[in-house]
């Protein structure tokens, strides 16, 4: 009973260490997790250490390298879980999804959209919320959608799993519609997601659901393309922006013609659902 007490101890700290690198605004070093745990849990300086080696062993966390400095990031080799429902898997991994869990394969890349960033964690979120609401709420239909500046292809591919019938995925750098292409297609998803590398102002195609995790000019920016190319009643899922940037963002989409439907934070990091009037 003690020695499972004891594991016990180190899996709360393992996992209370993780968030703390999930969730911070700036790269932690090593150095500074262990203090954290030590404070937090009263514990020596040797255990912390131990609990961060673990999760290094675990493939949990990394090391990332800037300036000279190491730092603490979230690893990518073994399933990430990053909504309630929504869990990324690497390619080579062992992958056994529980009931009801949208498992998606998603190959680690240059492109932006592993799911270990706040705000492509904020965007799923807020996706999974349009797309299965709770008990008791109708289930919208959602026949088309664009995802814009779709790196990865992450939220193409989830939008899919969650029953989005086909799905425009936009980017201007190739190097990203390649990586996007490689884990739309170890995903089966070929058929229902079509890459185009193009600026979003040359499509004409009307939509249910748009989708972009962009910085808050961009997003903004996007304001007259989206009056005119999504569906009155349409969704829009926006991440990318700060916190403190969400009056602008507002300023953009005026509650007279969106009305919020969803928004959190994380990190600093907003993600919103607002829709159409």
């Amino acid at each position: 009973m003690a020695e499972r007490s004891q594991d016990e101890t180190w899996k709360s700290q393992e996992d209370a260490a993780y968030r703390w690198v999930q969730e911070t605004t700036r790269k932690l070093t090593p150095a500074e997790l262990e203090t954290r745990i030590l404070r937090h849990f009263g514990t020596s300086r040797a255990d912390a250490r131990r609990v961060v080696r673990g999760l290094l062993a675990q493939g949990r966390l990394t090391y990332i390298y800037q300036y000279g400095q190491s730092y603490l990031d979230l690893g990518f080799k073994r399933p990430t879980r990053i909504t309630p429902k929504v869990r990324l898997y690497p390619l080579e991994c062992t992958r056994t999804p529980e009931a009801d869990e949208v498992a998606i394969i998603i190959e680690p890349g240059a492109a932006f959209g592993d799911g270990r960033h706040p705000t492509t964690r904020l965007a799923v979120g807020g996706l999974e919320t349009v797309c299965r609401p709770g008990d008791g709420d109708c289930r919208p239909v959602i026949r088309c959608g664009v995802d814009i500046g779709t790196g990865s292809g992450i939220l193409a591919i989830v939008a899919a799993r969650l029953g989005v019938d086909w799905l425009d995925a936009v980017d201007i750098d190739p190097c990203a519609l390649n990586e996007a292409h490689r884990n739309i297609r170890h995903n089966h998803l070929s058929d229902r997601i079509s890459l185009r590398q193009q600026d979003h102002a040359s499509l004409e195609a009307v939509y249910d659901l748009l989708l972009a995790n962009l910085r808050i000019p961009t997003l903004c920016g996007l304001a007259g393309w989206a009056q005119a190319q999504i569906r009155s009643s349409g969704y829009l899922v926006f991440s990318g922006f700060r916190e403190h940037e969400y009056p602008t963002l507002r300023e953009a989409y005026p509650a007279s013609t969106h009305r919020l439907l969803w928004s959190r934070s994380q990190a600093g990091w907003g993600g919103v659902v607002f829709q159409k009037i």
